[in-house]
């Protein structure tokens, strides 16, 4: 427990306040030496140059497999917490586009906005937290700074503007808040996958957007005020901020080997202990580095998995568009009251429970059984055998929403549709971002964070067009018209899962 307080934000400050007297590190072996040569010497007497000479530098590394600072090694208590922190990011981030969304009709009202107005606070929200990780992951992955500082102050910067929302005197206000909210916020979609894959392995938070928007709905009603589910967010915020200051260690290794070169010149007085990063880019500016990471990121996001990040993309979107139909079905087809409206996502919990359930099922019945043979080998490809599941799912919804919301049938057919929904997201979501972790080992923040850039931009700008679309075709055909793009990407995961591997040997970046 003493290591992994001394990891987190609060141990790293009090140890640089307090010169390691507060959570003091063991003693370190002297590591390997490496030699390292540099550019020839030019004397200030003669015009000849010198012959380039080996400079010994020591080279800090992890002592083997078994170094317990290695986060894999890590015990299960410190796992299980960082876990829990990943969660608490991502619910209470997540939470804050589907609890505001019983905010809107309220912010109408005060502020005489129009409807497009008020939508606009969760498209920008969306679109924002689609560019926030284009620069915060490249950040949480510069050596010098690492995870955990990227995941405190941008949870720190997020409860700030949801309390700055709460408190907007006019639409304006709450609009360019919201936009920022996501943009610095969304630190655990940018790297929350990364930490996973470096503590266990590949792992995402399940589907739970359904559970947030009946908790938003709840409060409203309680507090009969829009602010209300923004004073909670803030709430949750302040929470999980305070929650990972002291309880969520660094997991990215060229940060915790960067520092223990640091410890290792200071205990032996020796300036030429070094790590790989301090020897790759020794005069690097920051913000060189930080263009740098940014731009290598933007590249292998449009470069290598951009058919996998434009299928995610359609998903997203049609999740957002499809979810700004629900008020007119429930509410101007069967006149549900506000309450009742929120019930109505149960039917997306239940499927997420479900499909949640199914894929741990045939993990451990089916996936791990055959990963854990010795003389097998597993492709990445394997794991897209749910997303193939899924992918037939989410057309089913949508055709059954479709053509089941009318008068004249019961409630309960179209909500029994939305079930299908969540097992088709949550095991196509699973399949694909498992699949981009293990085939980009060395890149996986960066391709989470390309990922997340295209879906969360497609999907920020789909809800503007609900009430047109609606108008225009009615539920029928609007939900139809998303159901059929969805078979069009439908064949997307078989062909992955057949030339992917063909795919993998094409690039630079793959594994």
């Amino acid at each position: 427990m003493n290591a992994l307080v001394r990891e987190s934000l609060f141990g790293r400050l009090s140890n640089f306040l307090t010169n390691s007297k507060f959570f003091p590190y063991p003693e370190l072996e002297a590591p390997k030496i490496k030699a390292l040569s540099v550019s020839a010497s030019v004397s200030a007497t003669s015009s000849t140059s010198t012959a380039p000479e080996p400079i010994q530098q020591f080279l800090v590394e992890f002592s083997g497999p078994d170094d317990p600072d290695t986060p894999r090694n890590w015990s299960k208590l410190a796992k299980t917490l960082v876990m829990l922190d990943v969660m608490f990011l991502n619910f209470s981030f997540y939470a804050a586009s589907a609890i505001f969304t019983p905010s809107i009709t309220g912010i109408e009202e005060q502020f005489g906005a129009t409807t497009a107005e008020g939508t606009l606070g969760l498209s920008l929200f969306v679109i924002a937290y689609g560019i926030g990780p284009l620069f915060l992951s490249p950040l949480s992955n510069l050596p010098a700074i690492g995870r955990t500082p990227v995941y405190v102050l941008g949870s720190l910067v997020f409860c700030l503007f949801n309390i700055g929302t709460a408190l907007g005197k006019n639409i304006e206000t709450i609009l360019i808040l919201r936009f920022f909210g996501g943009l610095f916020g969304s630190a655990p979609i940018s790297v929350g996958g990364a930490t996973l894959m470096e503590v266990y392995g590949p792992s995402e938070v399940p589907y739970a957007i359904a559970l947030y928007a009946i908790f938003g709905t709840l409060v409203i009603e309680r507090w009969n005020t829009w602010t209300a589910s923004l004073w909670l967010l803030a709430g949750i915020t302040a929470f999980t901020t305070l929650f990972i200051f002291f309880l969520l260690p660094e997991t990215l290794s060229s940060n915790i080997l960067l520092r223990r070169a640091q410890r290792l010149r200071t205990q032996t007085g020796n300036s030429l202990y070094r790590s790989q990063s301090e020897m790759d880019t020794p005069t690097t500016s920051f913000g060189t580095m930080i263009f740098k990471q940014t731009v290598n990121d933007f590249k292998l996001s449009c470069m290598d998995p951009v058919f996998v990040n434009i299928h995610t993309m359609l998903i997203y979107g049609i999740l957002y568009l499809w979810f700004e139909f629900f008020p007119f079905v429930f509410d101007g087809i069967y006149h549900f009251t506000p309450i009742e409206q929120a019930l109505a996502f149960l039917g997306i919990l239940v499927g997420a429970v479900t499909s949640v359930v199914a894929y741990v099922l045939w993990l451990h019945f089916s996936y791990q059984p055959r990963a854990s043979r010795p003389d097998t080998s597993i492709e990445p490809e394997a794991r897209l055998v749910p997303g193939q599941i899924g992918a037939i799912c989410i057309p089913i919804c949508l055709f059954i929403f479709a053509w089941t919301s009318r008068p004249g049938v019961h409630w309960i057919v179209p909500i029994i549709g939305t079930a299908f929904f969540a097992p088709g997201f949550y095991l196509t979501f699973q399949s694909i971002l498992n699949y981009l972790g293990e085939s980009y080992p060395r890149h996986v923040a960066s391709v989470f964070a390309g990922n997340t850039f295209f879906r969360s931009s497609f999907g920020g700008a789909l809800p503007l067009a609900a009430p047109r679309m609606l108008q225009s075709l009615g539920i029928g055909w609007a939900s139809s018209t998303l159901g059929f793009i969805s078979i069009a990407m439908l064949p997307l995961p078989f062909i992955l899962e057949r030339y992917g591997k063909r795919l993998r040997s094409w690039s630079k970046f793959a594994n």
